[in-house]
């Protein structure tokens, strides 16, 4: 049953990898605002595309315990809409059916090689560490809006790479929201010369003589993506080599003052209405077994779409499975319509999870529509979760459901 998400895992591997500067369309991400966010887990290295170590010391604990996430291409540039690489270091609260976790951008998800991340709908990949914290195995859908990263102390540069000549590549981390722009001068100048975005890091290419070996050092100025922008107060010398961590002596403030009030989710309670609820891949799906044959019609419905299980024999039936499980008492009831196509019947209904199913409610199907509904606190008394809607039959008929959805 629950097996056939094998499929999302195959989209898994989605870290590393290359991307361009041109970013493909796609829909805004949230904001401040919950939205919705799809998600699916993969093993994430201590350094991703952004290039800074996720278990450095100045970072949060909750960061250097894992709690990093690949985003997708699409939305690279932040949710402040800025150039692609601006999301590294950027924050998300992200809240799955029963955990809120405030999670950090530390890797992409490129688009080549992985379907689910080419901006079809916000996503994205979740360290394992993360997908532990939020119970979120598998693929799925949660409820997330952009924070301000719970940072401590002061900005701090990774040095990646330099040379003699003042070649300087680093990226910016600890910040407490996404770097807009980088800028630097010679300690002792007043002329600020633009760093350059390198994927998701930075680097100077010219101007940076202040950045040799015999130089005066450096220092910086930095935009955040909420238009603040503070100067960095210390010096970068030479004597700070490649792998190092630099301390700029200062940190951004966050101007948004976001409302600490998190987001909720629950899974879409629309099982089947004029189409099976939930986002892309991360649907309400028919699993039939034995003879039964569903398929999707406009002919003989109540309204609009509904589905036709022909084929069903003694013994034979169908789960409507959702890919997370949940709590039944989300809801207060289960409606939907039934009827038969032709003839008279009888089906039994249920929903069932791993950890054992609620009481089947049996029901005499007509031709006529008829609604029945399903008091869920009833009916799934002592049932700690489920995940499918599951039908069965007791003799031959061709079944015809519509409306099929939960009611708070």
């Amino acid at each position: 049953m629950r097996a056939s998400l094998g499929f999302a895992l195959a989209f898994a591997a989605c870290s590393g990898g290359s991307a361009g500067d041109e970013v493909p369309d796609a829909a805004a991400s949230p904001t401040t605002t919950c939205g919705s966010v799809r998600w699916i887990s993969y093993t994430a290295s201590s350094s991703g595309w952004c290039e800074f170590d996720r278990t450095a010391p100045m970072l949060p604990d909750s960061v250097r315990a894992g709690l990093t996430l690949a985003i997708a291409e699409p939305w690279a540039g932040s949710s402040y809409d800025g150039v692609f690489g601006e999301a590294c270091g950027e924050c998300w609260e992200i809240t799955s059916l029963t955990d809120t976790r405030v999670v950090m951008v530390h890797d992409l998800c490129p688009i080549q090689g992985n379907p689910v991340c080419n901006g079809s709908h916000f996503h994205f990949d979740l360290s394992t560490e993360t997908a532990a914290a939020l119970h979120t195995p598998g693929i799925g859908e949660a409820s997330t809006r952009r924070v301000p990263c719970p940072v401590t102390g002061n900005s701090y540069l990774q040095i990646l790479d330099r040379n003699q000549w003042g070649y300087l590549r680093f990226q910016v981390t600890n910040h407490r929201v996404p770097v807009r722009t980088v800028e630097f001068r010679t300690a002792d100048g007043t002329t600020y010369y633009p760093a350059t975005r390198s994927g998701g890091a930075w680097d100077v290419r010219t101007s940076g003589d202040m950045f040799t070996d015999t130089g005066p050092g450096g220092v910086f100025r930095m935009t955040s993506a909420q238009g603040e922008t503070v100067d960095m107060p210390n010096t970068l010398g030479y004597d700070v080599g490649k792998g190092a961590f630099f301390d700029l002596g200062a940190q951004f403030t966050d101007l948004e003052n976001a409302s600490t009030l998190s987001c909720t989710f629950t899974v879409p309670p629309d099982i089947y209405v004029n189409g099976y609820g939930g986002i892309e891949r991360v649907q309400w799906t028919m699993n039939p077994w034995s003879s039964a044959n569903p398929s999707e019609t406009t002919n003989g419905c109540q309204e609009g779409s509904c589905l036709r299980v022909a084929g069903l024999a003694s013994g034979a039936g169908f789960h409507i499975y959702y890919p997370q499980s949940f709590a039944p008492t989300t809801f207060r009831t289960l409606r939907m319509a039934l009827r038969a196509e032709s003839g008279a019947g009888k089906v039994s209904v249920t929903l069932n999870g791993d950890s054992g199913g609620c009481a089947e409610n049996p029901v005499d199907l007509t031709t006529d529509w008829a609604e029945t509904s399903i008091d869920l606190a009833t009916a799934c008394s002592g049932v700690a979760s489920v995940s499918m809607f599951t039908v069965y039959v007791s003799e031959p008929l061709v079944l015809m459901l519509d409306n099929l959805r939960f009611e708070m």
